[in-house]
């Protein structure tokens, strides 16, 4: 059975948004551009058996990405860069690449007792889940969560 972190892991690594910059698993010393992947937890309810011995499963996981403040009003004239508005705008690119690796249905490898379904980001933006002041230079911390939908057909009794 694929370990499905791993198969996560190796896909999103192909963003471009995330590869060239340092990826935690679930922990993390933050700093400017590092990228940490948070497991969630799924509640088994979720869990739909079929007939057949498959059973419709979800695996879900969040992009946290740690991005420099910088203290800068907006001004009306938007030709002048505001450092923050562009880094928002490049964690909305990751966010907009895993939707469209969805559309294209380019999935991460499950392995031959998985298919997958469905993959969608759980928002339209990323979230800010809020500023550190206590380090220097300042850092927000953006998010975005991803669902996996996939068919589990490692107990399937017949086949086709």
């Amino acid at each position: 059975m694929v370990d499905r972190s791993k198969a996560v892991i190796e896909f999103i690594l192909q963003c471009p948004q995330i590869q060239n910059n340092p990826l935690f698993f679930n922990f993390l010393n933050a700093q400017d551009d590092n990228k940490q992947f948070l497991t969630l937890a799924n509640e088994k309810i979720i869990d739909r058996s079929f007939i057949d011995g498959s059973v419709l499963r979800r695996y879900t996981f969040t992009i946290v990405d740690y991005r420099t403040v910088a203290y800068q009003a907006v001004v009306k004239d938007m030709s002048y860069p505001n450092e923050n508005l562009e880094e928002f705008i490049d964690v909305q690119d990751m966010l907009d690449w895993v939707d469209e690796q969805a559309e294209l249905k380019n999935y991460p490898d499950f392995g031959t007792y998985c298919i997958i379904e469905d993959m969608r980001t759980l928002t339209d933006q990323p979230n800010l889940n809020g500023v550190d002041t206590n380090v220097k230079p300042a850092l927000a911390k953006y998010s975005v969560s991803i669902q996996i939908d996939y068919l589990d057909i490692s107990k399937k009794l017949w086949n086709k």
